[in-house]
């Protein structure tokens, strides 16, 4: 993203060239449930700069049960080093890595962005309201099992239509981390007997995962609140060799005789 100037950052008043960061991410694809990597780049300028800890989180902005919208830590990468020292006039590369986990939200789907912001925030202090921080956003990719199913529903004629990140564990399923993320899938046949807006949410482990269909209500954001939804598993292995086009049209067949 470029180097970001640390005005102030161990100043003494005078007019020496401020320290400067830049955080970049090195790996290729960013997907859920793999690894990613990158450096922190530091300039010490004209005073250096010392830092005793250097935080690295992924964050993604999701809303409440009654639409405000909140930070939520995905994740936190680890450096290499602690306790940095970077003299005046000098650079610094310090690596960091980390593993996205399998629920983290994605950003984009085949290139089409989805309208959820996830960044990785670079602090250079421990505590999380850090004045000083350089801020990335993240371009993660839909894992395959996500392009699958959603490729199903095209063919049974909804199309993706944005996303959004809700701050709330799914009811009554074990997961790690209390969000999820809804895919709007709009119905381009606009058939009366169809359901005009869909939502899909994908809870994923390590084995595939879990897809939740129901009639879309975008104006509410509390689980329980919603539509009744129907669900249905793909493995990751299944890929490219299931029907999922069958599971798909079952889910919405079933969606049906709970509307009737």
């Amino acid at each position: 993203m470029g180097f970001r100037r640390l005005f102030g950052w161990g100043s003494d008043g005078g007019d020496e060239e401020p320290p400067e960061i830049d955080t970049q991410i090195t790996t290729v694809a960013v997907v859920p449930g793999r690894a990613i990597e990158g450096e922190v780049f530091l300039k010490g300028g004209g005073q250096g700069l010392r830092i005793e800890h250097l935080n690295l989180d992924v964050v993604a902005k999701g809303r409440y049960y009654d639409g405000t919208v909140t930070d939520d830590e995905v994740a936190g990468l680890s450096t290499s080093r602690y306790d940095i020292t970077v003299a005046p006039g000098t650079e610094e590369r310090v690596p960091f890595k980390g593993t996205l986990p399998w629920e983290c939200p994605v950003t984009e789907l085949r290139g089409q962005a989805l309208g959820v912001d996830v960044s990785l925030t670079t602090r250079l202090a421990w505590e999380s309201q850090s004045p000083v921080r350089d801020v990335d956003f993240l371009h993660i990719a839909a894992p395959p099992v996500y392009e699958a199913v959603l490729d199903a529903f095209g063919e049974a004629g909804y199309l993706v239509d944005g996303s959004q990140l809700i701050d709330e564990y799914i009811p009554d399923v074990e997961a790690r981390r209390g969000m999820h993320q809804i895919f709007f899938l709009g119905d381009r046949s606009r058939g009366a007997d169809r359901f005009g807006e869909l939502e899909v949410v994908f809870l994923q482990n390590v084995v595939g995962a879990l897809v939740y269909v129901r009639r879309a209500a975008r104006s509410t954001f509390e689980w329980s609140e919603k539509p009744p939804a129907r669900t249905f598993a793909v493995a990751h292995h299944e890929v490219g060799q299931a029907d999922l086009v069958e599971r798909v049209r079952k889910a919405l067949g079933e969606l049906a005789l709970i509307d009737g």
